[in-house]
């Protein structure tokens, strides 16, 4: 009997130990739940807020592309403005070689009509203005070289790819 005993009191224990191990797997299963719904809502949050950031990227896309094209065409019309300003440039550039010989074209007229005169003015007080005034002209012309090789490397380094 007391076999017995022991069998019924080891199954009295079995079934026990299987009541509460059910009842943890209950609570468990019952967690596992929770959690799983929780991660359900934070799926859906998450694609929701997936879906507004890519409805943004694509806006801003959109908004990024019509700047560029504005962009492009804000360029397109200042090549013709810098065309006509780098024609301008090359006019001022003729004009101001067209005055440089004339210039030196003066000088050496006043120069020979100084050699010319010179006999002829013995000394008096013109000489010495006409003397003055062939001294001032090279000088002058130097000056003159110096402001437009100035004036030429300043355009060059403003705007190097024109060279």
């Amino acid at each position: 009997m007391e076999e017995i005993m022991i069998i019924e009191i080891s199954v009295a224990v079995i079934a026990l130990a299987f009541a509460a191990l059910v009842v943890f797997l209950i609570m468990t299963l019952r967690s596992l739940s929770t959690v799983l719904l929780q991660t359900n809502e934070t799926i859906r949050e998450l694609q929701q807020q997936v879906n507004g950031i890519s409805r943004e990227a694509t806006e801003v896309l959109r908004h990024t592309n019509e700047v560029t094209v504005d962009v492009r065409n804000k360029l397109h019309s200042i090549d013709s403005v810098v065309y006509s300003v780098k024609n301008i440039g090359d006019a001022v550039q003729e004009i101001t070689s067209s005055i440089k010989q004339a210039s030196a074209s003066v000088a050496g007229s006043i120069r020979t009509k100084a050699v010319k005169q010179r006999p002829a003015a013995g000394g008096g007080p013109g000489k010495d203005k006409v003397a003055t005034v062939i001294q001032a002209v090279p000088v002058a012309i130097e000056l003159w070289q110096a402001f437009r090789s100035r004036k030429s490397q300043a355009r060059q380094q403003a705007y190097p790819q024109q060279t």
